[in-house]
């Protein structure tokens, strides 16, 4: 009996405590998972979710997208982003508007306190405070414990060259957005993709260019000026520059002066660097050689007008000394026996008259007359009358000594491609070797650089002011290539009103300022580009142009 109560006992009591094992098991699972979910939903909250949470007002901020560098041929970074932050505010949560507004003001001293009491008091959601800050300003403003005041992350474009390439670059607006430039032409791009903007800049031919350019400004007292240096097979644009220039790194006023961009934006008539294209058409068509003569001794009355010669030599010509004296009535000459129809044929068979731009969206229409009579085509025999940008006019005369092949250029990094046969390759042979004929006893012997071979043509044109010329303002060019026995690069340098020194001798002409610019530049650039030294003797120049057939 004894034994049978105590068994039951025994079984009653190891039941009980089973039961209540079991039952603290439970409540301890029970907590730890409510537990679990308090960590993870503290984790999303304080982890995942601050800004939803914490501000749910900031998602009215612009998010912001990474944006993928830009960097020149030789993969050299011109333009990156750099990850700042930027102070936005929540009007709804400051606490002390007076205090918040004094305390903000002390850390930037630059912000208006009635126009930012003004914004706070407003009913927006969102307002921008400060944009772009350094780590001393967050650092300040957290130090200040401001109700209200709130961080986002942003990014800053960064051109670690500064002014080096503003008219390519452009730049991009304080939200990260391409204004200009080839930020503007390439923003979704740049904004879509990691992989850079590979251009065709050298950054190494860049700063040469611009510093010779600068230098002539200066020596000269030019107004400013523009340079672009071509590579003549592929029409890749190795530099491009325009003074004055800006600091992309600087949200400056899109419509101040330096932003204009010279080399594509404007409208310039050529002056004599346009007989490069009328000595070309009269080959070209077979309407002369280069020994044809022309009658230069009298001036040429058109009308009520009368065409004169710079220090004419005053006797007949031969295009080749057409070319060389820079002969107004020479070229009016020969125009003249091909006629107005012919020679707008021509140019617009070579693209003078079309619109030939390259990657830049701030592109000039050339500009020429409605009605192209005989007076207009002698005028624009020799630069007067028609206008275009500097990019256009090294392009073309690119194109007439890429063995008559014009490329259109380009601002990024290509292999060699197939451009549009515009000439005979016997008219570009013959005008490489006027070219040079001109530089070596011509009007341009300051282009000359010992070993490179340079050829080039100078045009001096009178700038316009209300539709009428101004006889002391001119726009002074010369259009260049080397070496001329296979022309690798061309170089255009434009000055913009230079003023005659005692180096000039009182002159003014292009052949005195744009000229030697222009041989500075080919003298810094030749060996940056790996150019070889021409030493042996020279070849007789008159006896190729006789040889050519």
């Amino acid at each position: 009996m004894y034994s049978g109560l105590g068994s039951n006992f025994y079984s009653l009591s190891t039941r009980a405590l089973k039961i209540a094992k079991q039952r603290t098991l439970f409540a301890a699972s029970v907590f730890f998972i409510l537990f679990s979910l308090l960590i993870v939903r503290l984790a999303q909250v304080m982890i995942f979710d601050v800004r939803s949470k914490e501000n749910p007002w900031s998602q009215n901020a612009p998010t912001f997208i990474s944006r993928a560098d830009i960097v020149d041929r030789n993969g050299v970074i011109v333009a990156t982003s750099l990850p700042t932050v930027s102070l936005y505010a929540c009007p709804h949560e400051i606490m002390d508007l007076k205090e918040s507004v004094e305390k903000i003001t002390a850390v930037f001293n630059e912000i208006d306190k009635d126009e930012l009491v003004k914004k706070l008091s407003s009913s927006k959601k969102f307002i921008w405070i400060k944009r772009h800050l350094s780590p001393s300003q967050e650092q300040a403003v957290l130090n200040q414990g401001i109700p209200g005041m709130h961080f986002l992350k942003t990014e800053r474009r960064v051109y670690p060259d500064k002014s080096l390439l503003a008219h390519v670059l452009g730049g991009t607006d304080v939200d990260n957005i391409g204004v200009s430039g080839i930020e503007k032409v390439f923003d979704q791009t740049l904004r879509e993709s990691a992989n850079p903007v590979v251009l065709s800049v050298d950054t190494k031919v860049q700063h040469a260019v611009r510093d010779e350019l600068q230098k002539g400004i200066k020596e000269f007292s030019a107004l400013g000026g523009a340079a672009v240096v071509m590579e003549i097979a592929t029409g890749e644009i190795l530099a491009l520059v325009s003074l004055p220039d800006f600091d992309p790194n600087k949200n400056s006023d899109p419509e101040a002066k330096e932003r204009f961009n010279m080399v594509t934006s404007s409208a310039i008539e050529p002056g004599s660097s346009a007989k490069i294209f009328n000595t070309a058409m009269a080959l070209e068509y077979g309407a002369v050689t280069p020994f044809t003569k022309f009658d230069a001794r009298f001036p040429l009355n058109v009308g009520k007008y009368t065409i004169h010669d710079f220090r004419g030599k005053g006797m007949f010509l031969s295009v080749e000394e057409i070319m060389k004296y820079s002969s107004n009535i020479g070229s009016a000459k020969i125009v003249m026996k091909i006629g107005p129809a012919a020679q707008k044929k021509f140019f617009k068979r070579i693209g003078l008259l079309d619109v030939l731009s390259c990657e830049l969206p701030e592109t000039q229409r050339p500009l020429y007359p409605s009605r192209w009579a005989e007076l207009n085509s002698i005028t624009i025999a020799f630069g007067h009358g028609i206008a275009f940008s500097p990019l256009h006019l090294i392009a073309v005369a690119s194109g007439i000594l890429n063995n008559g092949v014009l490329n259109t250029p380009t601002l990024l990094k290509r292999q060699r491609i197939p451009g549009r046969k515009i000439l005979s390759a016997k008219t570009s042979n013959q005008m490489k070797v006027l070219m040079r004929i001109n530089v070596i006893e011509g009007t341009n012997k300051l282009a000359e650089v010992a070993g490179y071979l340079v050829g080039g043509k100078s045009g001096t044109a009178e700038k316009q002011k209300g539709g009428r010329y101004l006889k002391n303002a001119n726009y002074n060019g010369f259009m260049g290539a080397f070496p001329m026995t296979d022309p690798k690069y061309s170089v255009y340098v434009l000055l913009d009103d230079p003023k005659p020194t005692n180096k000039t001798h009182g002159y003014r002409a292009s052949g005195w300022n744009a000229t030697p610019t222009a041989g500075n530049i080919i003298r810094r650039i030749g060996p940056i580009l790996g150019v070889t030294m021409f030493n042996g003797p020279e070849p007789n120049w008159h006896d190729v142009l006789r040889s050519i057939k």
